[in-house]
């Protein structure tokens, strides 16, 4: 594990699924924002959002009919991921902002995914997983490196980021008690 990795997860606590809200938490954004920073906004959290739909197709078309602790931590998972998903959506709404129209095509993307790595097994499911988790914490450093976020939102994607890093250390730790059964 890294040290960002290490950072970032003791900095939030992974273990809480769906953070408590507030209904003074949400507010209105952007208004008095210049059009360059708005648009930079716009596109990191569109970018967010639709990334997290797909991801949270993928665990829930992974998520099998056997009761193990693989289909139970896939329930987690998809869980975090639908609260990640809430999250940019209510960003885009404080924003003035809509969901992108072509979002159906990420929920197609991760049913393939989804679907396709549990047709395949356990492990290119676990795979799936990592690869997909790595994917993410990129996109999560390249916009908390690019944009000038709110406090509000640089904690939201800080800890949505940290869930991330947990999935990743999750399907890691299954994916080696797999390989020595």
């Amino acid at each position: 594990m890294s040290n960002q990795e290490k950072q970032e997860m003791r900095k939030y606590d992974i273990s809480i699924i769906r953070p408590q809200m507030q209904n003074e938490d949400v507010g209105l954004k952007g208004p008095g924002m210049s059009a360059a920073k708005l648009k930079a906004i716009k596109k990191g959290l569109l970018t967010l959002h639709t990334l997290e739909l797909m991801a949270s197709n993928i665990y829930k078309f992974q998520i099998g009919k056997e009761t193990n602790e693989l289909n139970r931590q896939l329930i987690a998972a998809m869980c975090n991921e639908m609260t990640h998903y809430q999250d940019f959506q209510v960003k885009l709404y404080e924003y003035g902002f809509r969901p992108s129209v072509l979002r159906w095509a990420y929920w197609f993307v991760g049913f393939v995914f989804g679907f396709g790595s549990r047709m395949l097994g356990k492990k290119v499911i676990l795979k799936t997983g990592i690869w997909v988790e790595t994917k993410a914490v990129h996109h999560y450093d390249q916009l908390l490196g690019s944009g000038e976020w709110d406090e509000d939102t640089r904690k939201i994607i800080e800890k949505d980021q940290a869930d991330e890093y947990g999935h990743i250390n999750r399907w890691k730790s299954l994916l080696q008690a797999n390989e020595k059964i």
